[in-house]
């Protein structure tokens, strides 16, 4: 159905790449990239799935960017053969997978942007005609051609490993699950119970969209970015946050666990996942006093699941990348 409506419209004389971030991160990750196309002279229009998917939104990040954008409805109507498409998800929701299964074919290229932790699991992306990823590891994971172009949003991480506080000041934990989940509620709880018990204080970042929702003393309203130099070690779920801790130097403590692991299963040293709740305190302690020496700890991890160039920021080279394809 959509499908034939693609094929009658032909090739578009001015072609368009459209950016279709899933959250905020997304926006983050792509927008200074589509200002370098746009100043190379190519059109670009971010699209944005918010209102009709559960999860993360991108529209906040987009306003705060004072970034036009359009909605999925213009997107459908809007997009033609030879135009690009980018994602940080080509997998869900369902309606989007048959939105891109609808376009593709060699008709619109779509192009998937892993910038993020997990997202190296066989069922995600295997709609992308080319993959962008932050890291080495997709290389051997992903049978289409795959560009290494690092994170922005990573790198802004390292640029803040300079401002560094030298002994901390808490520790800082990241709340990624969903409180009205009684296990993620539990294990929020036990993380304060542990840094309470080691006398340390503690300091909850809330993740956007749950931040409404939960209701805790020590909620920071402050973006995790701004919070991190200060912390003295990070408790989180696996996530992005941990290569941003990594690279600022703050040592971390994975938990609550999650399945798939995916790159976690493999911490080459950076990280003990901690396995039951007992164990949080002697954890968090035992990252506490490695911060000193933590970033040479754990630069083998890092270096395996990112790639960073001092000479080309990521933003350049995912711009490099996507110019690339587009000239294909």
């Amino acid at each position: 159905m959509k499908r034939g409506r693609i094929y009658a419209r032909g090739r578009a004389a001015t072609r368009t790449v459209y950016f279709v971030p899933h959250n905020r991160n997304n926006v983050r990750l792509l927008a200074d990239a589509a200002e370098i196309l746009a100043d190379r002279g190519i059109r670009c229009v971010f699209a944005h799935l918010d209102g009709l998917k559960r999860g993360g939104v991108a529209r906040p990040e987009l306003d705060a960017r004072k970034m036009s954008h359009i909605g999925f409805a213009e997107l459908e109507r809007m997009i033609r053969p030879g135009d690009m498409l980018v994602t940080g998800n080509d997998y869900a929701p369902q309606f989007f997978r048959r939105f891109i299964d609808s376009i593709n074919f060699g008709m619109v290229r779509v192009v998937g942007l892993i910038g993020g932790a997990r997202l190296l699991q066989p069922h995600r992306f295997v709609r992308a005609d080319y993959i962008l990823s932050m890291g080495p590891a997709a290389l051997q994971q992903r049978r289409q051609p795959t560009y290494v172009v690092g994170s922005p949003v990573i790198e802004r991480a390292v640029g803040s490993a300079g401002a560094r506080h030298d002994e901390g000041l808490f520790v800082l934990v990241n709340f990624k699950g969903n409180i009205e989940d009684a296990a993620d509620r539990h294990a929020i709880e036990a993380v304060a119970a542990a840094c309470a018990k080691l006398g340390l204080a503690h300091i909850v970042s809330v993740h956007p969209t749950m931040f409404a929702k939960v209701d805790m003393p020590n909620k920071s309203p402050l973006d995790f970015a701004q919070l991190l130099p200060d912390a003295l070690a990070l408790v989180t779920r696996p996530s992005t946050t941990v290569y941003e801790a990594i690279a600022c130097g703050i040592p971390v403590v994975l938990f609550p666990l999650v399945s798939p692991m995916v790159e976690f299963d493999r911490p080459m040293g950076a990280f003990k996942p901690t396995l039951s709740e007992h164990d949080l305190a002697e954890d968090i302690h035992a990252a506490v006093r490695s911060r000193p020496t933590y970033f040479e700890q754990s630069r083998d991890f890092l270096n395996a699941n990112l790639s960073i160039d001092p000479k080309v920021p990521a933003s350049q080279r995912i711009a490099n990348a996507l110019i690339d394809i587009y000239n294909r």
